[in-house]
């Protein structure tokens, strides 16, 4: 079992996270852990590798409530900054997709 790693940003400079078991059989599990307060990404990405270590190698990520893929706990731990841009990357590619698709959907149905 891998964990999930549920990131929010709060505003500008406030990400929070959460742990939680993943997804089983469509209901979501209760979050097991939640910290907050942290002034950047790669801070709470470092907090939360402290969190998982050594208990865990690898850890599904979450990001304003997307999923921005799969991660070594290692890469958490020692490139929290690049990971940060990376999650930021993939969140964005994931938002546009998703906006596209919903602005897409209308035309669809009237065809």
């Amino acid at each position: 079992m891998q964990p999930v790693l549920e990131i929010v940003e709060r505003h500008a400079a406030s990400f929070t996270y959460s742990v939680r078991a993943p997804r089983s059989g469509g209901v979501l599990p209760v979050s097991c852990y939640v910290d907050g307060g942290f002034g950047s990404l790669a801070e709470c990405l470092a907090d939360a590798a402290e969190a998982f270590s050594p208990y865990f190698s690898r850890v599904y990520v979450r990001f304003q409530g997307l999923c921005v893929g799969e991660h070594m706990v290692m890469r958490l731990r020692v490139q929290p900054e690049a990971l940060a841009a990376h999650l930021v990357q993939a969140y964005q590619r994931k938002r546009l997709a998703a906006d596209e698709q919903a602005a897409a959907e209308p035309a669809r149905r009237v065809a």
